[in-house]
């Protein structure tokens, strides 16, 4: 896992006074990071094209700018006048070798580098802005954001092949709307290793590397060692066997589907019954459910999975516990946000907040939160772990039963809810990204059989 950051400027200023590092060393490491990833990427002789603004993201610009000149055809196109005093300085080292400066966009840059606004921005930008990077998004030549993409919270964001982030990776990156704009992030260090660099922090990115998969240890063993997993089946009882079908790909010893009447033509891999079996070790009830009836009695003892339809059923606030994973999309979230007295909550502020939404009911749910969405979020008290892994393969009807049958298994096999949701996660995507298919391909049977190959 690595850390994530909501505001790193209050790391900048740990190191200048722990660390005694000025803004200027801070600023010349971030340059420094920008000019030879640049030139792990270009040949020499390269067009580089800066765009910059008038503040510190612009003075990052002028510094790498300078640090290329020589090797490179560098170019800078100036968007505003230098304001801040590291961009005067900046600025000044870089007149003084009388880099090119142009006054419109070059057609035939290799790479263009965004150093306009930098991590400081907020809302809508200027319609000449935007005209501006409808152009450059337009044109042909790596792209690279220094620090963050101009525009990113806005309809027209700079669209990064990569993202230099400056110190420590920071939240809104991770957010749902920057996962088109952000490219691949990388983070760069400013003078200081990132393990002291970085201080504290509530929030982390989860790592391919994180993965804990159920992989039996001990030979002498039966079924029953592995858990017994209840899959509710409801109205719409195919989101129940990929859920249960799921589950005993992901090690469970034994599921059961509880069915009001018998399913005929399906996996005979999967039992039925129509009540809770007494050695159940876990239950997975939501997807799929429509108008059926569920018993509250399912959940006191049991850790669960909460899914899809009864996301909406405000008894769920009276079963919270902290044996408890609700995962619901962003519609499924606006509705536990009402039952838990957050108020309405339209999607679109949601997919704006996820992290602070997140945050927030998780405090005041006991149980484990699993966020879906671009990059899933899972939470507990607070905390919280960001999976970027998901693909767009993803966005497929049984998806969502894929993922309870997951979690729901790990928390059969006794994963600790967290531990679960994380693996469950993590599987999830992963599982994905393994299939060659073409994005738009993937069914949920053929993510259950790239997950035995994990």
């Amino acid at each position: 896992m690595q850390k994530i950051f909501a505001d790193s400027s209050v790391l900048d200023e740990r190191a200048r006074q722990k660390f005694l590092l000025s803004s200027e060393i801070l600023m010349e490491n971030a340059a420094r990071g920008l000019a030879d990833f640049i030139k792990a990427k270009a040949a020499k002789g390269a067009h580089i094209l800066f765009l910059c603004g008038g503040g510190n993201n612009a003075a990052d610009g002028f510094a790498a700018a300078r640090m290329l000149d020589g090797g490179y055809r560098v170019s800078v196109l100036m968007l505003a006048q230098p304001k801040s005093p590291l961009a005067k300085l900046q600025f000044q080292r870089l007149f003084a070798l009388n880099v090119n400066i142009v006054t419109s966009l070059p057609k035939d840059a290799d790479i263009i580098v965004d150093a306009i606004l930098g991590s400081g921005q907020s809302g809508e930008l200027d319609e000449k802005l935007h005209a501006l990077l409808e152009k450059v998004n337009a044109q042909k030549g790596l792209k690279i954001a220094c620090d963050m993409s101009t525009g990113i919270c806005s309809k027209t964001p700079f669209i990064a092949d990569f993202t230099l982030t400056m110190g420590a990776l920071k939240s809104v990156l991770y957010e749902d709307f920057a996962k088109d704009c952000v490219g691949e992030i990388i983070c760069c260090d400013l003078g200081l290793d990132r393990s002291r660099f970085e201080d504290e922090s509530d929030m982390f990115l989860l790592e391919s590397s994180d993965l804990k998969l159920p992989l039996r240890e001990h030979k002498n063993t039966n079924k029953g060692d592995f858990g017994h997993l209840v899959v509710v089946s409801g109205e719409k009882a195919g989101a129940s066997v990929l859920s249960g079908l799921t589950a005993l790909s992901f090690g469970a010893g034994l599921v059961s589907l509880l069915v009001k009447e018998k399913i005929f033509e399906f996996n005979p891999s999967l039992m039925q019954t129509h009540s809770m079996p007494p050695k159940a070790t876990a239950v997975v009830a939501g997807m799929g459910l429509g108008g059926r009836e569920i018993a509250p009695s399912w959940f006191e003892n049991l850790p669960s999975v909460i899914d899809a339809d009864l996301c909406y059923d405000a008894r769920l606030k009276e079963w919270d516990n902290p044996k408890c994973v609700v995962t619901p999309h962003p519609k499924e979230f606006a509705s536990l946000l009402e039952i838990f007295g957050f108020g309405k909550v339209d999607v679109q502020e949601i997919q704006q907040k996820r992290f602070f939404y997140a945050c927030e009911f998780s405090r005041k749910f006991k149980g484990v939160l699993v966020l879906k969405g671009a990059n899933t979020i899972v939470a507990q008290n607070g905390v919280l772990y960001v999976c970027a892994l998901g693909s767009q393969a993803l966005a497929k009807g049984g998806s969502g039963d894929v993922l309870a049958g997951l979690i729901g298994s790990l928390l059969a096999q006794n994963y600790t809810p967290l531990d679960a949701a994380i693996n469950g996660v993590l599987a999830h995507a992963l599982a994905a990204l393994k299939l060659q298919n073409n994005n738009y391909a993937l069914t949920p049977e053929e993510l259950i059989e790239s997950i035995k190959r994990l």
